[in-house]
């Protein structure tokens, strides 16, 4: 006869289970440009109603915390895309965002080239003076209306 599930054992080993950080049987997914290593293992509870994976990487450096990641290998993590992205496709995908960068750069410099030209001009508090545009509400209304 098996014995009743106790309350107690049950948070205790809960609260045990909180402390293990990562799992020790991780399978090495792949490795980014930048050094990162990324790990995915099952689930510790083959009971549990979570499907999902535990993936979690190692940094080239240790100390930093504010870590550079890929959006693949980011994605990847938070469960977002099931399978991890190979090596070329994160190449070509940083490939395509350094020529969006140069382009960028290149719009950013004919937008500064263009503006120099411009005429219009700035008053002390650095608002442009648009002449089109009324300086205080009602300049060019006309005093002489059919209301009078």
């Amino acid at each position: 006869m098996s014995r009743e599930r106790s309350i107690l054992r049950m948070i205790v080993t809960n609260f045990l289970k909180t402390f293990k950080l990562l799992p020790p049987d991780g399978k090495l997914m792949g490795q980014d440009h930048l050094g990162n290593k990324y790990y995915e293992a099952a689930s510790s509870n083959p009971h549990s109603m979570r499907k999902s994976k535990n993936r979690w990487f190692e940094p080239k450096v240790e100390e930093d915390w504010q870590q550079n990641l890929p959006a693949e290998w980011e994605a990847w993590l938070r469960g977002r895309r099931q399978h991890a992205p190979t090596e070329e496709e994160v190449l070509h995908n940083l490939s395509i965002a350094q020529m969006k960068k140069v382009k960028g750069d290149e719009i950013a410099a004919k937008d500064n080239a263009f503006s120099d030209n411009t005429s219009i001009k700035e008053n002390s508090k650095g608002f442009p003076e648009l002449p089109d545009f009324e300086k205080e509400p009602g300049q060019f209304f006309d005093k002489k209306s059919k209301y009078d």
